[in-house]
């Protein structure tokens, strides 16, 4: 008996569901883990102190040259803008807290004036930043 062969190609679909399921899971899993710190702009010389602790990273980081630039989000800022930026800060984290990187160099009247601008922002937990001495 002979067999008869139909001439139907089988059609085959790739079902890429489960794929697109991985990349979208794995999209919001980076999207999550990701750290949202903004840069200062510049890298001051910290100074020295024997007392220096490692604390965990402030989300707002404000940089003072030794010239009396400071420096936000890459950029140079006045200090009558510190407030607002700070308080735009707040309003996207509100357990904010910031750092003021300063250059040994610097004014400690900029720096002082600098910390009142933040804390009027609405942000309390402020850290000066330095170097471990020996």
């Amino acid at each position: 008996m002979a067999r008869k062969h139909a001439n139907t190609e089988e059609e085959t679909e790739i079902n890429i569901t489960p794929m697109l399921d991985i990349v979208f899971i794995m999209l919001i899993f980076f999207i999550v883990t990701t750290s949202f710190i903004k840069e200062t702009g510049i890298d001051p010389k910290r100074p020295d102190a024997q007392t220096a602790e490692e604390q965990a990273r402030g989300n707002i980081l404000i940089a003072v040259s030794e010239t009396g630039q400071i420096w936000m989000h890459k950029k140079r800022v006045d200090i009558l803008d510190v407030r607002s930026m700070v308080e735009s800060a707040k309003k996207e984290t509100p357990e904010s807290s910031a750092i003021i990187i300063a250059d040994e160099e610097s004014e400690t009247g900029l720096l002082i004036d600098l910390m009142d601008q933040v804390r009027l922002g609405g942000v309390t937990n402020i850290s000066v930043a330095a170097e471990e001495g020996s």
